[in-house]
């Protein structure tokens, strides 16, 4: 069963990863306990946790609200995201095992499907486990701790730049071409591959920015 702390604290960083709670939103500790069905004290001690984790801000007289990141703080995250996420893939090109490249393209297949259907919140998933197994085929494991903590602040975004049109098709063949090079132990064009996608990426954000207020 789980118990209250990993209940509040998952209720809330859910909300605010999917975008249900919005950037600069007020988090009222009385109000979450109540939908929550847990007491304040565990309440203050979830966002205790989401504040050490950048995902919030708690403010004295003020209370929590959500972290509201402005374009240049997003840019920003993808700039560090992009070198790291090049250092891991060139590693990752050249050490990945057959059973991981399997996996890799059962997913792909997968994520396909659930383009075509615009599923994109299971996409979305599907799309973090795709590189959840490159990180865990290379060796550069601090870095990769980098990226998650990054991706952390940047996933709320991820849902919301698939519904641009066109969007998930230039996705899709994105990964198709980072999977190949890691399939040909490539290192230098898979990390051309996760260059151009984190790229797109960022473009789709500053070009459709409104969209992500």
């Amino acid at each position: 069963m789980e118990r209250p702390n990993e209940k509040a604290y998952e209720y809330v960083k859910s909300r605010i990863l999917s975008g249900e709670f919005h950037p600069a939103e007020r988090l009222v500790e009385s109000t979450l306990a109540s939908k929550i069905g847990v007491s304040r004290n565990t309440v203050r001690k979830a966002l205790q946790k989401l504040e050490s984790e950048k995902l919030i801000v708690i403010e004295e007289n003020k209370g929590a609200s959500v972290v509201a990141l402005d374009m240049s703080e997003i840019q920003q995250y993808y700039e560090i995201r992009l070198m790291l996420e090049v250092m891991v893939v060139k590693d990752a090109a050249e050490r990945i095992s057959d059973e991981a490249i399997s996996k890799l393209e059962a997913m792909y297949s997968t994520m396909e499907e659930m383009s075509r259907e615009r599923k994109y919140d299971e996409y979305s998933a599907m799309n973090r486990e795709f590189h959840k197994i490159i990180y865990g085929a290379s060796a550069k494991n601090v870095a990769v701790d980098m990226i998650l903590e990054i991706k952390n602040q940047l996933r709320r975004f991820q849902i919301r730049t698939m519904m641009v049109p066109g969007r998930s098709d230039n996705s899709l063949r994105e990964h198709k071409k980072l999977l190949e090079a890691l399939k040909a132990h490539d290192p230098e064009t898979a990390g051309i591959a996760i260059s151009e996608h984190i790229c797109n990426v960022l473009g789709t954000i500053e070009k459709f920015k409104l969209l992500f207020s």
